[in-house]
């Protein structure tokens, strides 16, 4: 397989879709012999079941999707074929190949490639032109209409350099930002659900809130008690594989041999996939899918996180594969005893206080909870204007007027006898207040409500 494949398809497919051919699969084969992996395996009274390598890679959707894979796929499959460009690509620095260079080296290309090649541009320019005018007409013009970036759309006579030069530049770019959009979104997860719970919460009187606030730190608490992580990428992580996935003795450790076995796919790199299977035994020690105070999704960014890390750790150049010198030059990887430990996403600070003050307001907002979205009901305070804030007022005025006359009340003037007049503007007899005692306190503008203490 190809460098521009271990490149670009590896890591676009991710070996999910379509996984490419193993390249010198002999040679593969003859390191795996001379690197003697079956005299390194465990005495029978140690040696553990059979167990096969975790593919979480096949349980999850490709991680890069674009609208133009199809294409993409289909140019790398037709370049695999030419053993000339396989060659060329072999002693290219991996800044030039990421930078579209590349692309120079194809007019050594035979007719044949060059035939089936035009034939996938013709079929992507045809895809382009009827998803065009489906937008055309959705949209009712074309003023929303933008110009595709990986090909050259202005030599519709074939496939040229300047094609194989955007379709790398431009699927380079759009995954780095795939990885940028997918660390937001899982921010916005954390913060939506930290906005739920908040709003439960407000729902429940005190002593429930109390209780249910009680609980979900038990049940953080329950997912932090774990066995501390090891550093992934260090030697004590991979020693670790190497006894528990692997089986094998740890004082047998050889880094050739551990990399020849988890290079999958015998290409001589490590890809995205087989780095993240690395991986699996510390996100158990983590997250147990029966376990309903562990979040999946949570699961998976860990991993994410580890992988990334270790590809910033070891991949020198940037290509986003690692090479076998790759892994042995690494000091991490090649020194034992030097595990510094991971800090997984609980003791991480994933947002900021700041972040989830504005989220809360907006996503209350956009669920229409109100200005009191996160305040406990015993608290809430009705806005003013509101049927039930006037209300309030109207009672605070009439006790008021109560508790004045109590305190002086009127002296009727002597009258005449006269027949039995209406009384004019006689209160309501209030049963609570009659059977109060009269307070001869000095007259005060009592503002707190007696009924909700407000």
């Amino acid at each position: 397989m190809t460098r521009l494949t271990g490149y670009i398809f590896i890591l676009l497919i991710g070996g999910i879709v379509c996984p490419p051919p193993m390249r010198q699969q002999a040679e593969a084969q003859n390191a795996q012999q001379q690197a003697a992996v079956p005299e390194a395996a465990p005495s029978s009274s140690t040696q553990h079941p059979p167990q096969e390598t975790p593919k979480p890679a096949e349980e999850r959707k490709p991680d890069y999707e674009f609208a133009y894979t199809k294409y993409l796929e289909e140019v790398v499959r037709i370049l695999e074929t030419d053993p000339k460009f396989a060659e060329r690509l072999k002693t290219m620095n991996e800044d030039d190949i990421k930078a579209g260079k590349i692309a120079d080296h194809i007019d050594d290309l035979d007719q044949s490639v060059f035939d089936k090649l035009h034939k996938a541009k013709f079929a992507e320019l045809e895809r382009l032109k009827q998803q065009i005018g489906e937008q055309i007409k959705a949209d009712g013009g074309a003023h929303n209409v933008k110009m595709p970036e990986h090909l050259d759309v202005y030599k519709n006579d074939g496939f040229h350099k300047e094609d194989l030069r955007k379709l790398i530049i431009k699927t380079v770019s759009d995954m780095n930002e795939i990885d940028e959009r997918r660390k937001e979104d899982f921010k916005k997860y954390e913060m939506q659900k930290k906005a739920e719970q908040d709003h439960q919460n407000a729902q429940l009187n005190k002593d429930e809130r109390v209780k249910a606030q009680h609980e979900q730190e038990e049940a953080e608490k329950r997912h932090n008690e774990h066995e501390k992580l090891k550093h992934p990428g260090s030697r004590d992580q991979l020693q670790e594989v190497w006894e528990e996935s692997d089986h094998l003795e740890k004082d047998t450790f050889d880094p050739r041999t551990f990399f020849a076995l988890h290079d999958l796919n015998g290409d001589g790199f490590w890809s995205d996939v087989e780095l993240e299977s690395l991986f699996q035994l510390e996100l158990e020690k983590m997250y147990n899918e029966t376990n309903p105070d562990d979040d999946p999704r949570e699961r998976m960014e860990e991993m994410y996180r580890m992988r990334e890390h270790v590809s910033k750790q070891m991949d020198k150049n940037g290509d986003r594969l690692i090479s076998l010198d790759e892994f042995l030059a690494d000091t991490e990887a090649q020194t034992p005893n030097k595990d510094e430990g991971w800090k997984d996403l609980g003791q991480e600070q994933i947002y900021t206080d700041e972040e989830l003050q504005a989220f809360e307001r907006e996503y209350a907002e956009k669920q229409g909870w109100g200005e009191n979205a996160y305040q406990g009901a015993e608290i809430v305070i009705p806005p003013a204007g509101s049927e039930h804030h006037d209300q309030q007022q109207q009672q605070q005025q009439y006790q008021q007027q109560q508790q004045q006359q109590q305190v002086h009340p009127a002296v009727p003037p002597v009258q005449p006898v006269q027949p039995v007049q209406p009384i004019v503007n006689q209160q309501p007899p209030v049963p609570q207040q009659a059977a109060q005692p009269i307070h001869h306190a000095p007259i005060q503008d009592h503002q707190k409500d007696p009924t909700y203490g407000i």
